[in-house]
Parts: structure tokens; sequence; C-alpha cells
């Protein structure tokens, strides 16, 4: 098939390597795969050194692989305004791209989040008009409404329009691809017909972790070592695991990104008596791996709402293809996948004591680190391997496509 694959983001942003091996993947099953996508600027909401915003520019990519890149408003702040501009702004580009730049495809395939992704499929003019199929990455309006971004009657008023445009869009989806098992139950409360929605979760290149000692040479501090890497930002919830990690001195944690939340990390870092906490940039994704080699455990965080009960970020899936122990900070879906799996430990955030008392059961049975990191890496190749997860994929789209065709 030829398919039309649309995601706000895309290498070169780090944390894209999902949406990288949507493309790669679909491509290496033969299939011809557009990919619309803008200007590089995640997570910082500035455009990345070397690039320069035009009306549109095409990237061979890959083997069977297409970029179409569209402008778009740059932000990724803490204004509800800057980050719809950032949002909208795409839609309005990528829709002319996809109308008048990819050639026509067999299904439209849209990584959906944000949700507004949608719109360039679902405003594809005649002749590039086709099924489509979306891959839920977190529900709308929840994320929206539970970021705290807006507040008052304009609360009540965004989440009705965005309301209106989840549920236009789920009903003229052929598929819908959630990553979670809460998602589908959700989703089936608000009328989506259960038969239209398939379990695929995220899965994670098998990157091949380093084993190393080198820990100075990384600037990471001895001792046991817990290490997130990722986006810094509110809905982390990374501020009360710092925060406890202040009355478990014998452990270190390192807190390695970019994102809205970092400077006041930084300063909770700063202030925190037992010195143990450290906040460091975000390194080249080939650097990644001597980091990982050199924690002990790897951390998932995320803040307790019914939203993020219902998500799972693609730090889960990476972290188990690491074969490290993890602690989850945070509940739901998330928790449920790495206990079930005894591929970690699970506290609920916002309880500090039984937070303090994971992260000291983890930092002090090292004996159990080698177990755990095993279990953890089994469930990922089973569950999470890039084969089993494109071929889930692959089934969904295909899906799609004859559906829609009927």
């Amino acid at each position: 098939m030829r398919i039309g694959f649309i995601t706000q983001w895309f290498p070169p942003e780090p944390g894209t390597h999902v949406a990288a091996g949507i493309a790669t993947g679909l491509a290496e099953r033969g299939h011809e795969v557009d990919v619309v996508t803008g200007f590089p600027n995640y997570p910082t909401g500035r455009l990345m050194d070397g690039w320069k915003q035009q009306a549109y520019l095409r990237e061979d990519y890959a083997p069977g692989v297409t970029v179409h890149r569209s402008p778009l408003y740059a932000s990724h702040d803490k204004s509800a305004v800057h980050r719809m501009g950032n949002y909208l702004s795409f839609a309005a580009s990528a829709t002319m791209t996809a109308s008048l730049r990819v050639p026509r495809p067999d299904v439209w395939l849209v990584y959906s989040s944000p949700a507004t992704a949608a719109i360039p499929a679902l405003l594809a003019r005649r002749g590039r008009r086709a099924p489509i199929c979306l891959h839920l990455q977190d529900l709308w309006p929840d994320s929206v409404t539970g970021s705290d971004f807006v507040h008052g009657p304009a609360l009540k008023v965004m989440e009705r329009a965005l309301h209106v445009f989840t549920n236009a869009s789920y009903r003229l989806a052929s598929r819908i691809g959630v990553i979670s098992p809460s998602m589908e139950d959700i989703l089936v409360e608000r009328g989506v017909p259960a038969d239209k929605i398939r379990w695929v979760p995220n899965w994670s290149t098998d990157t091949e972790v380093e084993d190393t000692s080198e820990r100075r040479a990384l600037g990471l501090p001895d001792g046991p070592l817990f290490l997130y890497a990722g986006n810094l930002g509110k809905l982390q919830g990374l501020l009360p695991l710092v925060r406890a990690f202040g009355d478990v001195p014998e452990a270190q944690l390192v807190l390695m990104g970019d994102g809205v939340e970092k400077d006041e990390l930084s300063d909770a870092a700063d202030s925190a008596p037992a010195g143990n906490v450290h906040v460091r940039d975000s390194v080249p994704s080939d650097v990644v791996p001597k980091h990982l080699g050199a924690a002990d455990v790897l951390v998932v965080s995320l803040q307790d709402s019914p939203l993020l009960r219902a998500t799972m970020p693609s730090k889960v899936q990476s972290s188990m293809a690491a074969g490290k122990p993890i602690l989850v900070h945070g509940a739901g879906d998330v928790a449920d996948v790495v206990t079930t799996a005894g591929a970690g430990v699970a506290v609920p955030p916002g309880d500090h004591g039984e937070v303090a008392r994971g992260i000291r059961s983890l930092a002090t049975s090292p004996e159990t680190w080698e177990r755990t990191g095993a279990a953890a890496r089994r469930h990922y190749e089973n569950i999470f391997a890039p084969d089993v997860g494109i071929s889930r994929l692959e089934s969904m789209v295909l899906e799609a496509a004859t559906k829609g065709q009927q």
C-alpha cells in the first residue's frame, strides 16, 4: 500500500523514535510511506540548529519513506495560546501539504497526539481522500483540560469544542488504535464502537545498551544510580520524586533531558540536603545507551490523574528493552505492566513515604537487579519488540484500508 503518515513530530526531534519506527517498519514490510510532519522544534519550542522553515521541504528519509515538511508556529511553552498556535498552525499547513504534495494514499495513518494532527486527513481534498486510521497516543480533550494550561470559563468552552472534534474524528475513522487497555475502556464509554478499536501498543527499537562502569567519564555519580532520561515537563510529576530522594541519601537520581520544568527541577536538586539529585542536559541519541548501561535502575514518572492512568509512555518499552529494573512513579496501566511483568517497583505519586520506601527497597537490594532486569527484557521481547509491534499496526492499517473501501 501507499500510506500517508501524519505526525507532527519526527526525527531529528528527540523522543520521536516511535514515529520513526512506524514509518521505517511499514516501509520494510514493502509499503510506500509518505510522512507529513513539521520542522523540528520539540521539546524546546525553538527551531533546531541548522534548520530554516520554508513553505515546503521534501526529504528522502529511508528506503520507501519520503518526508514532507510543513511550516508551523514553533512553541512549547506554558502558554495555552502559544501551544494551540503550534498545533493549529501545523494542522493548517499540513492540510495543504497533504492535499497538494503527497501522492494519493490507500490509507491515512495519523499518529494522534495532538488530536489536531488528524485534520489534514479529515480535510483532504478530492483526489487525496482515503480511509483514516488513528493511532492514539493520548486522549483529548483530557490531555488539554488536565494540563492546567487553561482555566475558568475558557476551559469549559475548549473542552466542549474538543469533544465535538474528537468525537467526529472517531466517527470518521475506519480503525482506532490505542496504546493501553484503559484507553479502550474510556473510548467505549464515550460511544466509540468496540469493534473499531484495536490494542496497538508502541514498541521500542532494540538499542543495544552498553554495559559500562565508566560513570565518571559520563559525569554520573557513584552509588545506586536511578536514571530518568526524557522530557522534564509538568505531566511527568518529577518534583515529588526529587523530594522523596531527599529521604534516601544512599540512592542517586539523575534527571537527563529538557522541558518546561527543567529550571524548577534544577533549583530543587540544588537545595536538596542530601545532594543526591542531579539534573543534566539531554545527550545525543548515540550516547544514551552508555547512560542506560551505567544506571542501576531506570525511572518512569507520571502525575496521577485519570488521563495518565490510561496512558503508556514509550519510556516503558525502551526501559524494558534495556533489561534494567524499573521504578514507576505513577499509577494505572504503567504501574500494572511493570509489576505484572515482575520488572520493577511501582509507587503511587503523592504518597511521599511510600515513594521513599520504594526507592530504598530497590537501592538496597542489588542482588535482585539482574533477575528483575531479565524479566523486563523478556516482557519487551514478547510484547514490545519491533516485529511484534509493526505486525499489530500493519494489520490494523490493512483493516482500515479494506473497511474504508467497502
